[in-house]
């Protein structure tokens, strides 16, 4: 696993604002199959023994969004977005328990919430939405007496109770906005890619990752590693 992290200032001590809290992300790569969440459940437990609370956002494991739409479109050529976004949150709410599971076994005190429970609150169109508010003190709550919060990536619920999604790659927006209204100290979007490079590593060409990249030329040609809306 390799890590795209953004670290930030707080703005004073204590939990309520975030200095204690990071901010992890687990996307679907990473969480290919049963085994990795195990994985994911020590990275987290590492992180715990280092004084930290952790949010862990989870994208569903591996293709099951795929296998999802699949099912989907099988069933009718032009699915509802209203009943789509509902069936696809399903893959991140499974995701969201067997990581509960793992951290469980490694002994780390955590919590899984869902989108009913602490809903990200959404605007725009249902399959492409753009968060907008989570009840940020639920989370900061959460943490009196638990080390680990397991999140929901990917989906959220618009402002009439709809199920929504925020694109493809949306776990990353729903970190990064997790982050904000939690002030956390840091933010790590983790990916199986070992860095950033000038083209895609899988395709088989031989292509070494940047050792220091600016801030804008990131934003150029990390549209691949990281969502562009994030």
């Amino acid at each position: 696993m390799t890590t795209a992290h953004r670290a930030r200032a707080t703005h004073s001590p204590g939990l309520d604002h975030g200095d204690h809290i990071a901010v992890l992300k687990f996307g679907s790569s990473v969480l290919a199959s049963p085994r990795d969440y195990t994985g994911a459940a020590e990275v987290i437990a590492a992180e715990v023994a280092r004084g930290r609370k952790v949010v862990a956002v989870v994208s569903a494991m591996g293709e099951t969004t795929d296998s999802l739409l699949s099912a989907a479109r099988s069933v009718t050529p032009v699915p509802s977005d209203t009943m789509l976004g509902a069936l696809l949150a399903t893959g991140e709410e499974a995701s969201v328990a067997l990581l509960s599971l793992a951290l469980a076994a490694q002994g780390v005190c955590a919590v899984g919430f869902n989108a009913s429970r602490v809903p990200v609150r959404t605007n725009g169109a249902l399959q492409d939405a753009d968060p907008v508010f989570v009840d940020a003190g639920q989370i900061r709550a959460a943490f009196r007496t638990r080390d680990a919060v397991v999140f929901p990536g990917f989906i959220g619920v618009d402002m009439t109770g709809v199920a929504s999604v925020l694109g493809r790659g949306g776990s990353d927006l729903t970190a990064l906005f997790l982050g904000d209204a939690l002030e956390a100290a840091e933010i790590r979007l983790i990916k199986d890619v070992d860095g950033i490079f000038p083209s895609d590593p899988r395709k088989g060409s031989a292509v070494a990752p940047f050792r220091e990249l600016s801030w804008d030329r990131a934003r150029e040609i990390g549209g691949g590693v990281v969502q562009p809306k994030a």
